[in-house]
């Protein structure tokens, strides 16, 4: 075999062996879009009808079931520490970005929500119990592997086996859980 048959087979093998792996591609990130004010129409079903995703729109899906987490960000801007001007992402991979704008500092948080658990010990409560405490929501990995990764102003700073939300009060979080349940179990094809 000849160099450049060798070469050839080293990239074919590694290649494959990408293909077979746990890590999920990277696809062209989306904003997560805004919540659309309710509109009174003298027909409320075709209004409806007008709104509705295709079953098989399973990005759209994603990113429609992700609006009321922005929405609660949004409100939660300036309101909880540590807590700026916060944007998501997705894409067809089900990628997610949360993109945290804090002062100087951007704070990006990655993951992928076919990663994360959607039910049962996958999900707990974070309560605030003292004084400056914030309520929130952890959603833990499969298998509690360090698949959630922190960064800052592009420096990766940590990897974690959840992904926390906090926000401003109990409601809130009590909304928002239902949500990222819809969410993961529409990234994991389950609804």
């Amino acid at each position: 075999m000849n160099r450049v048959q060798l070469l050839f087979t080293i990239i074919t093998l590694s290649l494959l062996a990408a293909c077979g792996s746990d890590t999920h591609p990277e696809g062209t990130m989306k904003e997560v879009p805004a919540a659309q004010p309710a509109q009174t129409s003298a027909d409320p079903m075709a209004e409806i009808r007008s709104k509705a995703i295709p079953e098989d729109d399973i990005f759209g899906r994603i990113q429609n079931s992700l609006i009321p987490l922005q929405e609660a960000y949004r409100n939660a801007e300036g309101k909880v520490p540590g807590i700026g001007k916060v944007t998501l992402y997705v894409d067809e991979h089900m990628n997610f970005l949360m993109k945290n704008v804090v002062g100087n500092d951007v704070f990006e948080v990655r993951f992928n929500l076919k990663d994360l658990q959607g039910s049962g010990e996958g999900m707990r409560l974070v309560p605030d119990t003292a004084p400056g405490e914030f309520p929130g929501l952890r959603i833990f990995t499969e298998g509690s592997k360090p698949l959630v990764k922190t960064y800052k102003n592009g420096e990766l700073i940590d990897q974690s086996d959840h992904f926390e939300i906090f926000l401003p009060t109990r409601p809130d979080v009590e909304r928002i859980t239902p949500v990222m349940v819809q969410t993961i179990k529409i990234a994991k094809g389950e609804i």
